[in-house]
């Protein structure tokens, strides 16, 4: 009997402890959580799958109780990396952060806001312009199309300490929160 009762309680602790979100949290989905990388990653050495983690910059109240204290680290994913390439082709890079962990263990599921913030970044290709490929001296075209052909592009670093925020919610509510333009 002891033993049932220990493991009804082992099974409702880690029921509790694995996952919440912003309605058990007891607050709105659409409340922006400012948040700051921990991890600097380039697009030159980066891995789609590979994680990075954020941490909350300051705390989240509802009335005077502190939900979402300052500094919970959170983790997130790298979605999409490309190094930057030969012929000019810019690095790309495409972050997705995924959940913070509060202190009781459980993972609260975020959403990046879109409306003041992106994690979508590309280098620049930095070729030479086109058009001075039609200046007529005889040989600058040749010169400017292999130069554009030789080169990198550039990488793109999302650096510790850049600022974006969140929603402290995954469900699909959250779409309501980003802002669409009309199309």
């Amino acid at each position: 009997m002891r033993a049932l009762l220990a493991s009804c309680l082992v099974l409702c602790v880690l029921g509790f402890v694995g996952r919440a979100d912003a309605a058990s949290l007891d607050i709105n989905p659409c409340t922006v959580v400012g948040v700051e990388m921990m991890d600097s990653v380039n697009s030159a050495s980066a891995l789609p799958g590979d994680f990075f983690r954020f941490q909350t910059i300051n705390a989240v109240t509802r009335k005077r109780h502190i939900v979402i204290p300052a500094r919970t680290m959170g983790f997130g994913i790298v979605a999409i990396a490309s190094p930057a390439g030969r012929a000019g082709r810019p690095g790309t890079l495409v972050l997705e952060p995924r959940y913070l962990v509060m202190p009781n263990g459980a993972h609260v599921g975020v959403v990046l806001n879109h409306n003041t913030a992106s994690l979508d970044r590309s280098g620049h290709s930095n070729d030479v312009p086109g058009y001075l490929g039609a200046i007529p001296v005889p040989g600058v075209g040749a010169a400017v199309g292999l130069f554009n052909f030789f080169h990198n592009g550039k990488n793109i670093v999302v650096k510790r300490g850049t600022v974006f925020t969140i929603f402290p919610s995954d469900s699909p509510q959250t779409e309501h929160c980003q802002a669409h333009p009309d199309y």
